[in-house]
């Protein structure tokens, strides 16, 4: 007799008989095929030229086609003169080069290395070349007024202590608007017309790599380049090649700032100095100066913005330096109520003009500020804040 179970076990015998085998030609066809793993890819360029006496390279980025995390490491001949974040791919000298010293395997300051990136299964390599460049300087004329003169004259001390070897300056400077271009060219008063002489004969020397101006107020001016036109055509006339320098200085009269920023229609002072900046000195004369002199680069550098910056850490109490807001030179922001700056902020400022002029990586250097507060770090952040498209 039939019951229900042995009227049904040719089917069930067949199911298992068919699952045990991979009966049917579907047990292989179900089975996931394994995946395939794909190497990181790089980013970016071979060959990189840094300054002397600098420990920053690069950032190198390799990206995985899978999504997978990406660990860095370095090998080859010059690779323990260098770390590289394993997962950051922040790539820098341990120790800052020195030109006069090389330590690569060939001693030529030509330092090669192999960068590898790995997602942990798969990985991929990068040749890189770094050379190191020496520092030997410029030679450069400066002319400016006394919120220019200052940093002019503190600037070849800090380009000596960082090994700018053969950088020299002559400088010539006036007081007041006696010292912005205009004047200095069209000012026809005796004194005027001597420190104009000067000037022009430091240009007519030739071999002249900068020429430093200050910036000035020009809001109310119908021709805003009137002085820097013509001393820049001048300049041109023996030193083809020149860099044109435009110092921005400070605004004036601190105890106002805040009153002259709510006359002006803005909050405070940091708005009314980005003003002066973007819109006065590089929108309407340096732009302007650019289209006049197309094959010349023009650049700036905020020199006014230490000022500000420091007296808002006064004010908040981060300053790490006792100091005072107004007093002797070397105790105060500022010396007087015109706002002449005082020593803590012509030293942040001379740090600018060190990372903009001559790129100087500031937490690298080590010149002695005589402060306690990290000044290196304060211009540091004022340069990355500045619109690169008007750096040098």
């Amino acid at each position: 007799m039939k019951g229900p179970l042995s009227h049904h076990l040719p089917g069930i015998f067949a199911v298992i008989f068919l699952s045990a085998c991979g009966g049917g030609g579907g047990g292989s066809s179900l089975e996931t095929p394994p995946s395939l793993n794909n190497p990181p890819e790089f980013v970016g360029v071979m060959e990189y030229s840094v300054n002397e006496n600098t420990t920053g390279v690069t950032t190198v980025e390799a990206t995985d086609p899978d999504g997978d995390a990406v660990t860095y490491s370095l090998a080859g001949s010059d690779a323990s003169a260098f770390s590289v974040g394993s997962t950051s791919g922040e790539l820098a000298f341990v120790d800052a080069p020195d030109y006069e010293v090389p330590t690569d395997s060939d001693a030529d300051n030509v330092y090669e290395i192999t960068v590898s990136a790995s997602d942990g299964t798969a990985s991929a390599s990068l040749g890189l070349v770094i050379t190191v460049a020496d520092l030997a300087g410029d030679k450069m004329v400066l002319m400016g007024n006394s919120f220019f003169r200052p940093y002019a004259e503190h600037f070849g001390m800090m380009a000596a202590d960082a090994d700018f070897s053969d950088h020299s300056d002559t400088g010539v400077f006036a007081g007041g608007d006696k010292g912005v271009p205009k004047y200095l060219w069209g000012d026809p008063s005796e004194a005027n017309q001597q420190n104009k002489q000067l000037i022009q004969a430091a240009l007519d020397e030739g071999g002249v790599d900068v020429f430093g101006m200050t910036g000035s107020n020009i809001a109310e001016s119908t021709t805003p380049t009137e002085g820097y036109s013509e001393w820049i055509a001048y300049a041109l006339q023996e030193n083809p090649d020149v860099d044109i320098l435009i110092s921005v200085p400070a605004i004036d009269f601190p105890a106002d700032w805040q009153q002259r920023a709510e006359e002006f229609g803005v909050a405070d002072i940091h708005e009314l100095y980005a003003f002066f900046v973007d819109e006065m000195m590089h929108k309407t004369l340096i732009d302007a100066l650019r289209e006049e002199f197309p094959s010349t680069h023009i650049f700036s550098i905020p020199t006014g913005k230490s000022a500000k910056v420091l007296a808002q850490m006064y004010q908040d109490n981060e300053l790490l330096d006792e100091v005072l807001p107004r007093g002797p030179y070397d105790e105060s922001l500022f010396t007087d109520e015109k706002g002449h700056q005082g020593k803590i902020i012509v030293e942040t400022g001379t740090l600018l003009w060190l990372s903009g002029l001559y790129g100087v990586d500031l937490s690298s250097n080590d010149f002695d500020t005589g402060f306690d507060t990290d000044l290196h770090n304060v211009a540091a952040e004022i340069m990355q804040q500045h619109d690169p498209n008007y750096s040098r």
